[in-house]
């Protein structure tokens, strides 16, 4: 019992742990979305007019957050509910019913799996952006990497062409900060998965004898959850 109160006790930490770093994902992508006037800037590109103008080719398809902030926050209450849960258990609120292991396994590879994608698509969506910015034609020397300084850009300059920008006024913000949070808080919550779906299923092996009454070594169930 030594060893299974220990994994539950890990769990529960893992699940607070996954409930934060998706909040934080969803928040930071949220407020990315909210200085660019709503707009989603990941898989976004621009074009250099000169060493000082740029404007809009193509903005994020605002699907792309929308999936980001919806799956982050879906999976972090999902992970605050199993956290209240194993406290339950703990102070003897009620009685842990090992039979939801399996589904546990199930449900926790999906996310797991949801949250890799998740995290690929933080990364490489604002890679390509920030590339766009770095490499234009028209730069030079001025902009040289992706960093905290392109929030004082002028986001707001006409297209090239001279025509009107069509779109919203952009604040810009932090964004750079915000969406590096993101992708860090993404990828560490597919390590707090991937730790949680281990955890779980090292439990479900070493129940497998409770759970199988017909086995020979099947011991008499305990009530005590830790």
């Amino acid at each position: 019992m030594a060893v299974e109160g220990c994994l539950m006790i890990t769990e529960t930490i893992l699940y607070l742990a996954a409930f934060f770093s998706g909040l934080i994902t969803a928040i930071t992508v949220g407020i990315s979305r909210v200085t660019f006037s709503g707009d989603c800037v990941l898989f976004a590109e621009v074009t250099w007019c000169n060493a000082t103008a740029f404007s809009f080719t193509q903005l994020g398809n605002n699907g792309v957050c929308g999936f980001s902030i919806g799956l982050d926050v879906i999976v972090a209450f999902y992970a605050l509910t199993v956290c209240c849960y194993h406290v339950a258990v703990f102070f003897k609120w009620t009685k842990e019913r090992r039979w939801v292991m399996l589904p546990g396994i199930i449900i926790n590879a999906c996310w797991l799996l949801l949250l890799f994608i998740d995290s690929c698509i933080l990364s490489v969506g604002f890679k390509r952006f920030c590339t766009s910015i770095t490499e234009g034609q028209s730069i030079g020397s001025k902009i040289t990497q992706c960093s905290a300084d392109l929030s004082s850009l002028n986001w707001n300059l006409p297209k090239c062409s001279g025509e009107k920008s069509d779109h919203p006024s952009y604040s810009a913000g932090n964004f750079y900060g915000f969406l590096t949070t993101a992708q860090g808080a993404s990828w560490i919550g597919v390590l707090f998965w991937l730790l949680l779906s281990i955890s779980l299923i090292i439990r479900r092996v070493r129940d497998r004898p409770v759970l199988d009454p017909t086995s020979d070594k099947a011991p008499i169930a305990s009530n005590v959850a830790i």
